[in-house]
């Protein structure tokens, strides 16, 4: 699995941009292209059935998208688990956490479902006042919610199979549960065949089959026996802690669309159904897009750890040009065509009418839609959560919503044109947010050819004692652990470990060296936990387990004493002194002020914490996670001569 993964990183460290695009997106275009059929369908059967339905699916469509966000972002969180997991080569801890997700999944569906059941009617009147539309948002939105346990299965299942590194599985289940529901629309909705004429109820009927056949396509290998219980809290802790990020972000997605249908409904159920048909619209002339946005990830985050910057920016540059060319397609029809892209779902002319306006206004924000799309996934990929996550957030919080209710006071023409607006704004934050990433000195002074690295060999060991050693930040941990290999003539590791990490990965040495202290002061799991991150740490396990095979000698950081947890003869050393110790030799040594003293090692510390909890779930510089717990505070030699001590009961 590890080779597959280092081949995979050469490929998208080598190969030709555009080759890599080609031949990585169009699966994930065809799986997409399947699910906008769905949508599409879906709504056509619906609309030609009665057109307060159109009405309703647009008024439930905010639940459902926070149904997804929150059936996925489990997933999500188990999935970065289980890979991080996997990479270390602890399997069963991978499995406890494959094993809490089916329950998990089971309880989130009922508390949904509940909550759903009870305030549908409300949810329904604050949407609309038309009696008929109240009734049909609560038959679908009951059906779809109360019976949605599929959906949450699948969701948590396909993230297993993919941190398996089984992705056709779920492609195919998806599949499977798109054509499953598009075959069973019309002959539930109209009552073909004998089958009895259902109406809406059908259209809700069929969306929860084609979950349930999707679920049962992942179920085999997928599901995982659950782990002892007591075990649960602190696996469900991790899991969200790594999934909420995720949550929040789909979610963004739901209260945006809820308050422009907060805002329309104020002029008409009308002007909610045409914004409701955008939606659907949408799903198929973003299909390109969509799948730009989730292929060029592994090649920019594998091209910025190995400091190639130039494939970088050429990366970004080519899928906004591929993105502008393609979604100038969607411009074009919705600014010729709008009445007949409108006519396929609906006959009312309101809707056409209404319609026809708001498709040309928003065909206008296709082109800078690109980029206000394409940065946030730039971001998340360079490891810049925080960027991301907040062009997502001013994007659909800070600007649609506002924006919407201020165009709509000049009337409803001028709502629509919140989406231009809103999309020329974000794409002017991410241009800011892209000139501080230029700026920033890891991309600033890259190289500019490839790096040619300076080979760091293994140095000759024999059997015998391998001492790793933690420390705290201005303990001197690094010159005592130095010390005590110089003493015992035995080989010392510290920055060396992670030149041998970048060789073996390909990765940059300064990244891969840069892992804690560049991880950002907030979302630190999430940046721990993303795919080329991941990567590195794989690499630098890969080099700890040579250097302890190699023989003997002292490893300084990196999680060194959990990564040879399985190996009898290492000894875990943990070395701290007093806060005014450590800030006194941080002042001494890099020439801080007081201040700067103080702020550095808290960072670094809680950093070095955090990478810790990351890796093995333990609390860094707890006492009984290692062997000895030391005091370096009277000195170097001093401390040195305690550990050779220690070494020598041993």
């Amino acid at each position: 699995m590890t080779e597959h993964v280092f081949s995979k990183s050469q490929f998208f460290g080598q190969e030709k941009i555009s080759k890599i695009l080609f031949q990585i997106a169009p699966p994930v275009m065809l799986a997409q292209l399947i699910q906008a059929l769905y949508n599409i369908v879906d709504s056509l059967f619906v609309g030609r059935y009665a057109d307060s339905g159109l009405t309703a699916l647009s008024i439930i469509y905010p639940i459902q998208l926070l149904m997804i966000a929150l059936a996925v972002g489990t997933g999500v969180g188990i999935n970065t688990a289980m890979a991080s997991r996997y990479g270390v080569g602890q399997k069963e801890e991978a499995k406890e956490f494959a094993g809490v997700g089916t329950p998990l999944a089971i309880a989130l569906w009922f508390v949904f479902a509940l909550v759903c059941w009870i305030f549908m009617p409300t949810y329904a009147k604050l949407s609309t006042s038309s009696p008929e539309v109240i009734s049909d948002v609560v038959t679908y939105g009951r059906i779809v919610c109360v019976f949605s346990l599929g959906l949450f299965l699948e969701s948590v299942w396909t993230k297993i199979l993919q941190a398996n590194g089984d992705m056709k599985t779920p492609m195919f289940a998806q599949i499977l549960g798109a054509v499953t529901n598009i075959v069973l629309d019309p002959l539930l909705i109209f009552g073909w065949f004998g089958l009895p004429e259902m109406g809406i109820a059908g259209a809700a009927v069929a969306t929860v089959a084609g979950q349930m056949v999707a679920a049962f396509v992942v179920m085999k290998k997928g599901y995982y026996p659950s782990p002892q219980i007591r075990l649960y809290g602190k696996r469900i802790m991790e899991i969200f802690r790594l999934g909420v990020p995720n949550i929040l972000m789909q979610s963004a997605y739901t209260f945006y669309i809820f308050g422009l249908n907060l805002i329309l409904s104020s002029f008409s159920d009308q002007a909610v159904t045409a914004l409701g048909l955008y939606y659907k619209w949408q799903t198929f002339f973003f299909i390109p897009l969509g799948a730009m946005q989730t292929c060029i990830v592994p090649i920019i985050s594998f091209n910025y750890a190995a400091r190639k910057m130039s494939r970088c920016k050429q990366t970004l540059t080519a899928s906004i040009v591929f993105g502008i060319a393609l979604m100038a397609v969607g411009t074009l029809c919705f600014e010729t065509i709008p009445g007949p892209m409108l006519s396929v779902f609906t006959a009312d002319e309101k809707v056409i009418e209404i319609g026809k306006t708001g498709f040309r206004w928003i065909g206008i924000s296709f082109i800078p839609m690109v980029t206000s799309l394409i940065f946030p996934v730039f971001f998340q990929a360079v490891g810049f959560g925080l960027k991301s996550s907040l062009l997502t957030i001013v994007r659909t919080m800070v600007l649609f919503v506002p924006l919407g209710f201020l165009f709509a006071q000049f009337g409803l023409e001028w709502f629509w044109v919140t989406f231009p607006v809103t999309e020329l704004l974000t794409t002017a934050l991410g241009l800011a947010f892209y000139r501080q990433f230029l700026d920033h000195p890891y991309v600033k002074d890259a190289p500019i050819l490839d790096q040619a690295y300076t080979t760091t060999v293994i140095q000759p060991s024999k059997p015998g004692v391998i001492v790793t050693i933690a420390r705290q930040h201005g303990s001197s941990g690094k010159e005592i652990g130095r010390a005590v290999a110089k003493r015992l003539g035995i080989p010392f590791y510290y920055k060396e470990m992670t030149a041998l990490a970048a060789q073996e990965s390909g990765l940059d040495k300064e990244f891969v060296s840069g892992i804690n202290k560049n991880a950002p002061k907030i979302l630190y799991n999430l940046y721990l936990s993303t795919k080329v991150v991941r990567l590195a740490v794989i690499a630098q396990h890969k080099i700890i387990e040579k250097l302890a095979e190699n023989g003997s000698c002292v490893i300084v950081g990196r999680a060194a004493d959990d990564v040879l947890k399985g190996h009898d003869n290492v000894v875990r050393i943990f070395i701290g002194a007093p806060i005014e110790y450590r800030i006194g030799r941080v002042m001494e040594i890099y020439g801080d002020t007081l201040e700067e003293a103080k702020e550095n090692i808290r960072r670094s510390d809680k950093a070095r914490a955090a990478y810790y909890h990351h890796i093995s779930g333990k609390r860094w510089g707890e006492k009984k996670n290692y062997d000895l717990v030391i005091d370096a505070s009277p000195g170097v030699q001093e401390t040195c001569g305690r550990i050779l001590q220690f070494l020598k009961s041993r």
